[in-house]
């Protein structure tokens, strides 16, 4: 598919929800195919299920058994990496700028394509450096893959456009066949250098995809593409800055997660991030069933009326109107009753957002 300038934006929405779905609601089958594509190109591949299992396999995977000189380009360094001898960390800039060298870069890739067997980078910080290392380590979270070649431009127009509203980002880098790196330090023939084959290693990385694929409502979590819109329209992460909307769902897939009170405590459940999420993820309707899960089938029904009419809240313009909605609403549950009453701001909405960032520019 190609993108015209003038195509409508809730088309281009529908779209990537369809490539969402195709690939989350057949994942087994098509994680199979995408791994078998990969060995057949002579990539290495290992399952990773939890941080510290991901950790035991980079280790197990390194060349040497001390001092890989070893450049990270992932958000976070899991724990068990950080400590251990047998990596000697060397920066990115310096690895770019000739000060320093390295034998392994490990990154994270954004999306990979099961359709071509392809892995696609995202703006990486490694974008210049990726011939100048023997080894390439890529993480790849399970949920973040494509169905078919053709859905990609639908999710980086959309992912891009929220970050920067430009059209697609500055730099992408697809990985579908080894690549070799050039050695301008040795040379073989005149005009020619020496090349030797970079070894890449992806590790599919669960990290409780699994566990969230067993429930078929709350597995519409995992169709996320990373755009961070609902962290930017969110009122309840604007005041306590602890849980984007989507980082709360899915934390709240599990039942330890869902008893330490935090799901009360993160929302205000006024459905900002069900309008502004791109492929359509139906936040609401997910933290209400968690917050179901917690007080089980007593009230369910209850619940959900109450928290239907959480978006009039934000209507309530002046402080007794609002404070009166709530105490009527939210007077049973205490969590959600003082957390708005204790509040000094004003709840919020999508629109009031649009309206502050103006004010702050002029």
């Amino acid at each position: 598919m190609e993108i015209a300038q003038n195509t409508p934006l809730d088309f281009i929405k529908t779209r990537a929800y369809i490539a969402r779905h195709s690939y989350i609601e057949d994942m087994e089958n098509k994680l199979t195919s995408f791994e078998k594509k990969m060995l057949a190109k002579d990539f290495k591949v290992h399952w990773a299920s939890t941080e510290d299992n991901l950790s035991d396999l980079i280790y197990n995977s390194l060349p040497e058994k001390a001092y890989n000189k070893v450049c990270f380009d992932i958000p976070v360094i899991p724990e068990n990496l950080a400590h251990i001898k047998a990596i000697k960390p060397i920066p990115l800039k310096d690895l770019e700028n000739g000060e320093k060298e390295a034998s392994i870069i490990i990154t994270q890739a954004d999306f990979a394509i099961v359709e071509t067997g392809t892995l696609v980078l995202l703006d990486k910080g490694c974008r210049n450096c990726l011939n100048r290392v023997n080894n390439l380590f890529v993480i790849l979270d399970i949920s973040k893959l494509l169905s078919k070649a053709s859905d990609l431009e639908t999710i980086l127009y959309l992912k891009t456009f929220y970050h920067s509203n430009n059209y697609l980002p500055s730099d992408i880098k697809l990985i579908s066949h080894p690549y070799h790196k050039i050695d301008k330090n040795v040379i073989q023939h005149e005009g020619e250098y020496d090349k030797q084959r970079v070894e890449i290693t992806i590790f599919l990385y669960d990290n409780g995809v699994t566990h969230i694929m067993e429930d078929k409502k709350l597995r519409d979590a995992l169709y996320c593409i990373d755009c961070g819109n609902c962290k930017t329209v969110c009122p309840a992460y604007e005041y306590t800055k602890e849980f984007t909307p989507i980082e709360l769902v899915r934390a709240n897939c599990w039942e330890k997660e869902r008893q330490n009170g935090n799901l009360f405590k993160n929302t205000m459940l006024c459905g900002n991030c069900d309008h502004a999420c791109p492929v359509q993820i139906p936040f609401t309707d997910l933290l209400i069933k968690e917050m179901e899960m917690v007080h089980g089938k007593e009230g369910k029904s209850n619940l959900a009326k109450i928290f239907e009419k959480r978006k009039k809240l934000n209507k309530k313009s002046n402080s007794f109107s609002r404070f009166f909605f709530d105490k009527k609403m939210y007077g049973k549950n205490k969590m959600l009753h003082n957390y708005f009453k204790q509040s000094k701001d004003p709840f919020f909405n999508v629109t009031w957002l649009q309206e502050h960032a103006e004010k702050k520019d002029e």
